[in-house]
């Protein structure tokens, strides 16, 4: 299987999410890529912007001509609306085409990538942009799905407050991930410290069954402050 390029990979996304206006069409879509020798898929969705989008890449055989008509035929075919090619993102040297179903609001983006032994690894994915963006906030990441947010500034500290159906130890493993991704370290359980600010991390029951999520972020003391480069 040839290399994925990660810039590749950030373009497809930005295509996905780039994509214009279409027409209605038949559901749900599949590809299909003629002469595939290999396939390799991200059976999990990743959050772009806060969108999910399914991103998979199989190996070809065919010519890269070839297997941009057959794409562009199986898009007409399954009636998605397909830009012009004026208004079809073009930010590599390889290929790229989009099409849009806006009855299931998904944008479907494919990156064609010759490959020195003669095969072409072709880049897909698939864009749920009926979700739309989860909430963003300069407290701190939200859980996916994350609803009702309210977020305050007082004395100090900024607190950011909403709810989620998900499971306390769920919304746990996120936020350990998350934060320390961001440079944070777990000090306490649920209170989290940087160089410059500490968030401590609460879960209480709410209504319906779903889950509270308060998050109080607070600048710390150098006294108490994480040591930069720990």
């Amino acid at each position: 299987m040839a290399r994925v390029r990660s810039g590749a990979w950030g373009l497809l996304v930005w295509g996905l999410l780039s994509a214009g206006q279409a027409a209605a069409q038949r559901t749900p879509f599949k590809w299909e890529v003629p002469g595939v020798v290999g396939v390799v898929e991200v059976t999990q969705p990743v959050l772009s912007s806060g969108v999910p989008v399914k991103l998979s890449a199989v190996r070809s055989k065919a010519r890269p001509e070839d297997i941009l008509q057959a794409l562009v035929d199986r898009f007409l075919l399954w009636g998605l609306h397909v830009p012009p090619e004026s208004r079809q993102p073009q930010l590599l040297r390889e290929p790229m085409i989009t099409a849009i179903d806006t009855r299931a609001f998904v944008s479907y983006t494919a990156i064609l990538q010759p490959n020195p032994d003669g095969t072409t690894t072709v880049f897909l994915g698939q864009a749920d942009l009926s979700q739309g963006p989860r909430p963003q906030s300069n407290v701190a990441p939200i859980y996916p799905g994350g609803a009702g947010m309210m977020q305050t500034d007082m004395e100090g500290a900024r607190t950011l407050v909403y709810s989620v159906s998900a499971k306390a130890a769920d919304v746990e493993v996120f936020y350990r991930n998350e934060l320390t991704q961001a440079g944070f370290e777990e000090v306490e359980p649920r209170v989290y410290r940087s160089s410059q600010d500490e968030m401590q991390l609460k879960l209480t029951p709410a209504k319906d069954g779903r889950l509270a999520v308060i998050i109080v972020r607070r600048t710390v003391s150098p006294e108490d402050a994480k040591p930069a480069g720990d």
